[in-house]
């Protein structure tokens, strides 16, 4: 690490675990919307899958080797020590076992507990934020190298299915889009707003360490409707379910484990696909949506600031209630909202 990740960090490393534990505990006062959803759960795993369309069946030796090939060497090692350059230069018959290993794993819904044991590097999120403060650092998991091999395999069966379900505005961490066509969208939006002669406003919308408040259950539940075999939903929640960490800084301490009870890992190779089918139903609004992976915004248009305040207050109410109901936390202090009109004489709105 260089820079400021490699600055000498002024809190203990448990105070840092300690607030990223604190991150995934999903506390809320009105458990209603939770028993429906345990109850919706309940009914769909009583749901068989539909004939033919299986996608846990074994791997096979040329996704192995695809897989393989998509790993980066030289990156960094696990807590399992296990290095991905010992299994790329391995000879034939050893690949063959681990490939027949991995199908094993798949077969009997068990892996070893290791590969669910990360090692988090705590990395300052901005310049500006203090170094003082737990909430200042964004965690990146580095896991083990077998569990990045079965997410890697995993990936390539579930993404062909996944991705033509996932909404249009939905572009993160999908084939040929990106941030930038968001953001040109949007750009274009408001200015046929100028040409239109309206007023636009766009709300942009911040989730407090999105990735890390994945409620399990509630993943379960999405995972189950979109995809058809119900064993491979087994695998994947069994790997993001009891996950532990060692959390490291740069000064080279090490926290002592920690158990995570929701969150997907950053860095993790599966979680961007998760996340986006998490937020994947998020609900029908009058405003526009542009979303990449956990950012989002929301503009309207129209030639009354009265309809566009009232279509966005609406919509935001909407929003607001959907992330109560799946335990997402929206940041209210970094939520930001910005006006678009070439009326000068309004411009102090």
């Amino acid at each position: 690490m260089s820079g400021r990740s490699s600055c000498l960090c002024p809190l203990s490393v448990n105070s840092i675990a300690s607030q990223l534990v604190k991150n995934g505990a999903n506390k809320t006062s009105d458990l209603e919307p939770t028993r429906l959803i345990n109850k919706q759960l309940s009914n769909l795993w009583k749901m068989p899958t539909p004939e033919g369309h299986s996608i846990s069946e074994s791997f096979r030796p040329e996704e192995f080797a695809a897989a393989l090939r998509r790993l980066k060497p030289g990156k960094y090692l696990g807590l399992d020590s296990i290095i991905l350059e010992f299994i790329l230069h391995a000879e034939s018959a050893l690949k063959s076992w681990f490939c027949d290993f991995l199908n094993s794993c798949m077969r009997q819904l068990k892996s070893p507990k290791i590969w669910r044991r990360a090692l988090v590097v705590a990395i300052p999120k901005q310049p500006e934020k203090p170094l003082g403060d737990a909430k200042s650092y964004r965690p990146i998991s580095l896991l083990c190298v077998p569990f990045n091999i079965v997410e890697r395999l995993i990936y390539a069966r579930v993404k062909t299915i996944i991705d033509p379900l996932l909404p249009q505005e939905q572009a993160g961490f999908r084939h040929k889009r990106s941030a930038i066509d968001q953001v040109t969208l949007l750009t274009q939006d408001i200015e046929d707003s100028f040409s239109a002669k309206k007023k636009a406003r766009a709300v942009f919308v911040d989730l407090t360490a999105a990735y890390d408040t994945v409620w399990h259950r509630g993943l379960t539940c999405k995972l189950l409707r979109l995809l058809p075999d119900r064993h491979m939903v087994h695998m994947i929640m069994g790997m993001v379910s009891n996950r532990s960490f060692t959390l490291t800084t740069g000064n080279g301490q090490r926290s002592r484990l920690r158990r995570l009870n929701n969150g997907v890992p950053q860095g993790s190779v599966l979680a961007p696909l998760l996340f986006n089918i998490y937020i994947s139903d998020l609900p029908a609004t009058t405003s526009r949506k542009y979303a990449y992976a956990d950012d989002l915004a929301i503009m309207h248009a129209d030639g009354d600031w009265l309809a566009v305040e009232g279509a966005l207050s609406k919509d935001m109410a909407r929003l607001d209630e959907y992330l109560q109901t799946w335990k997402l936390k929206l940041s209210t202090m970094k939520t930001m909202s910005a006006l678009f009109h070439l009326n000068n004489k309004e411009a102090k709105m």
